[in-house]
C-alpha cells in the first residue's frame, strides 16, 4: 500500500516536528550566549588628582532596578583648572559576592565594550581615554578629566554610557556610541569650583 502525502501535509508534518523540539538551556551543543548584557546596579567613579593625596568616590546606585526606588546619585565635585584620573567600577550588587563587571570587561570583553562620556549643560571639561582594547580603540574604564573654569550651575551633568558592541565595535578610531546595546546609562550631577 502506497502512502501519498500532499505538499501541505508534508509542510504540516515538518512544522510539527520543528515546533515540538524543546530547547534545553543546559544543552552543551547550544551554550548560553557569553555576550549577553550584564545587570549593572552600581557605577562608581574613583577620582584621584595628579598628586594622588586622596581618592574621592562618587556612585550611582539603583539596586532594585527600574520601577522601584529612585537611584541614589552622588554629585561629582571637582576643582577648576585641575587634572583628575578616574577609574570606573561597574558592579552587580544583587549578587553575593558582588560581581565586578568592569574586571570581566578588562579581562575578557574589552573588544566588545566601550564607555562613552558626554556633557549635559554648558561647562568646560575634557575627557581623555587611558585604556584601550586589542585594536587600540578606547575602552573607557580609565580616563583623565581636565577642568578649566569653575561653575555652580546645578543642572549640569556628566553622562556615562557603557555600550555592549560584540562584533560591532570598530577596530580603529575612537569608537562609535551609536553601535550596539546600552548596558548602563547614568547621569551624574557635576559641580566645578
Amino acid at each position: 500500500m502506497k502512502i501519498l502525502l500532499t505538499k501541505s501535509a508534508v509542510l504540516i508534518l515538518i512544522i510539527s516536528l520543528l515546533t515540538s523540539c524543546k530547547h534545553d538551556d543546559g544543552d552543551v551543543a547550544k551554550p548560553a550566549n557569553p555576550n549577553e548584557t550584564e545587570l549593572i546596579t552600581t557605577v562608581k567613579l574613583l577620582v584621584t588628582t595628579g598628586l594622588a593625596t586622596r581618592t574621592e568616590e562618587y556612585a550611582y546606585r539603583d539596586i532594585d532596578g527600574d520601577g522601584g526606588n529612585a537611584p541614589i546619585i552622588d554629585t561629582i565635585r571637582l576643582f577648576s583648572n585641575t587634572s583628575y584620573w578616574v577609574s570606573v567600577l561597574l558592579l552587580d550588587e544583587t549578587k553575593n559576592p558582588v560581581d565586578t563587571i568592569s574586571e570581566e570587561i578588562l579581562a575578557n570583553e574589552k573588544n566588545a565594550h566601550q564607555v562613552f562620556y558626554s556633557k549635559i549643560g554648558t561647562y568646560n571639561l575634557t575627557t581623555t581615554y587611558l585604556d584601550f582594547d586589542d585594536h587600540n580603540v578606547p575602552v573607557g574604564l580609565t580616563v583623565q578629566l581636565n577642568t578649566t573654569t569653575g561653575f555652580t550651575e546645578k543642572t549640569n551633568k556628566l553622562r556615562i554610557v557603557l555600550k555592549h558592541q560584540p562584533g560591532l565595535k570598530p577596530t580603529s578610531g575612537v569608537g562609535d556610541e551609536s553601535l550596539g546595546e546600552t548596558d548602563v546609562e547614568v547621569y551624574f550631577p557635576i559641580l566645578i569650583q
